[in-house]
């Protein structure tokens, strides 16, 4: 605790990063942010830090219905008041409500909806990678907006809910540089219904949101939203001490004890959409032996690292699938912890004691992690002889050729729906691409397949249910834990509503300051 405290000390000397002169006024809040953010534009990026502000400024036509911090696996509309589907699944036709404005006073139409969404496969950045099975959109009358699917898609709705489906202003093409369709300008600049616009972009700084003057309603309390770049972890928490910063989101483990101490702010812990994976290569020798596969999973003891290294922020799983996904199964056993029937079941399976094991990691800083160090110490001890390689971010195709014996993966779960943890792991389509253990089953493949056209969620569910069942017994992964996500506000702040399916996006719409630390 000795030289953290000095870094703290070392840190809030550092004026170029201090924040805390900035002129406070009660009902703007501020949120540290850990990475640039690059671009406000919806069909340009999914990275998490861009569409924070994102998330704010535009409206999609629906959004997820949260409960107590989880999901309820039902949709609200937003700017839809209401919907039909066709009996096929392939028709969906949204009447959107009246008196929804753009921030330069415009009503939000179907025919910017239309706008919207063809324009985001038009530019064919990823975002346009969700909308694959998006056949055509028309807008049948001035407030009814009709989408024309390839295939029935039972998770259409909680795409339809993603920063990505944001409505943007078509007047935005007014800002176009040749046939960008404004997305240069919008990168900088928002052009939404929501309750806040951009009014300050400086890049690699801050941006700032103030009040749509034309948004249908007013916020409760905060008429300013300040995201703030602070790369430094040492620095976001100790101006959240000073009072400079409202929100640092998420913290590291290794500071929980400090910041605890720390009067006017509190931690706040809550379950994240992010899942732990160990994967085997199953085409590797070694691996396609079932027995081997078990003894890995027996060997690890997931709960020492969850303490040891997550501070208790991580969860074991009933399953493959989180709690607040359907198809997540509480009757199954938690992972066993059993190193002795390890080394039994690799006796049996003639794997002889020393026998190498490349743990291929992937990361881009100095020194192999503390979770690979300690999943090498793990499986040392039960005879396996595991080499740690190091690659960069960049050369992660390495592990996509299926160029590894074993690698860690974490899988977040967009919307919760089963179908990105068992299409991304399972899917033996997916080989190549997301599947890293390079599993294949017939029968998990027709399961996945069934599901993915299958329009009644409680048959869906038992579907992946029972595909569940089958990767739990072959083993093809070793499923680790489902992460917490752990953020510090200050104690001033009330009416935090917690998302488990977005965690960094905040309710600031009817959030609200009790005091001024």
């Amino acid at each position: 605790m000795r030289c953290f405290a000095t870094l703290l000390l070392t840190a809030s000397c550092l004026v170029a990063c201090d924040v805390s002169d900035i002129a406070r006024d009660p009902k703007r809040i501020t949120m540290a942010v850990s990475r640039d953010i690059t671009s406000l534009d919806p069909a340009l990026t999914f990275i998490t830090a861009n569409q924070l502000a994102m998330n704010l400024a535009y409206e999609k036509l629906v959004v997820a219905e949260v409960v107590d911090g989880k999901p309820t696996g039902g949709m609200m509309g937003q700017l839809a008041e209401s919907w039909d589907v066709s009996a096929d699944g392939l028709t969906w036709t949204f009447f959107l409500r009246q008196g929804h404005r753009f921030d330069d006073g415009s009503e939000v139409t179907a025919e910017a909806v239309k706008f919207s969404f063809e324009r985001t496969l038009k530019l064919k950045a990823p975002p346009s990678q969700f909308l694959f099975f998006l056949r055509s959109v028309e807008a049948v009358a001035t407030h009814e907006v009709r989408f024309t699917l390839r295939t029935p898609i039972p998770f259409f709705l909680q795409v339809l809910a993603v920063p990505t489906a944001s409505i943007v202003n078509p007047r935005v093409l007014s800002q176009a540089n040749g046939s960008d369709l404004g997305s240069r300008w919008l990168s900088t600049h928002t052009a939404g219904s929501g309750l806040y616009r951009v009014e300050r972009f400086e890049m690699g700084q801050q941006v700032t949101l103030k009040l749509n003057p034309h948004a249908h309603r007013k916020p409760d309390y905060f008429n300013e939203i300040n995201f703030l770049i602070v790369k430094d972890d040492t620095t976001r928490i100790v101006q959240l001490a000073k009072g400079a910063i409202d929100i640092v989101d998420p913290v590291a483990g290794s500071v929980d004890d400090w910041v605890k101490a720390q009067p006017g702010v509190r931690i706040v812990t809550g379950l994240s959409p992010t899942v732990a994976f160990l994967h085997m290569n199953n085409e590797r020798p070694l691996f396609q032996d079932v027995r081997v596969r078990r003894a890995i999973s027996l060997a690890i003891d997931r709960e020492l690292i969850a303490k040891a290294l997550y501070k208790g922020r991580a969860s074991l799983l009933h399953g493959v699938l989180p709690a607040g996904v359907p198809g997540h199964d509480e009757t199954l056993a938690l992972p066993r912890f059993d190193p002795q029937a390890a080394r039994a079941l690799l006796r049996e399976a003639r794997v002889a004691p020393g026998t190498p094991v490349k743990f291929t990691v992937v990361g881009d800083s100095n020194g192999a992690s503390p979770l690979a160090l300690a999943i090498k110490g793990q499986l040392d001890a039960v005879g396996l002889n595991v080499v740690i390689e190091r690659i960069s971010t960049a050369a992660r195709n390495k592990i996509m050729k299926g160029d590894f014996d074993i690698t860690t993966q974490s899988i977040n779960l967009d919307f919760p729906d089963p179908s990105i943890v068992f299409n991304f792991v399972y899917n033996s389509a997916m080989i190549g691409g997301a599947n890293f253990p390079r599993y294949r089953n017939v029968t998990v493949d027709r399961l996945i397949g069934i599901a993915d056209q299958t329009l009644d969620s409680a048959v869906r569910a038992d579907l992946y249910r029972q595909a569940q069942h089958i990767v739990l017994d072959e083993m093809p992964s070793v499923v680790l834990f489902q992460l917490d996500w752990q953020r510090a506000i200050g104690s001033d702040i009330a009416g935090v509503n917690y998302n488990f399916s977005q965690p960094t996006f905040y309710n600031f719409e009817s959030m609200r300051r009790t005091s001024l630390r």
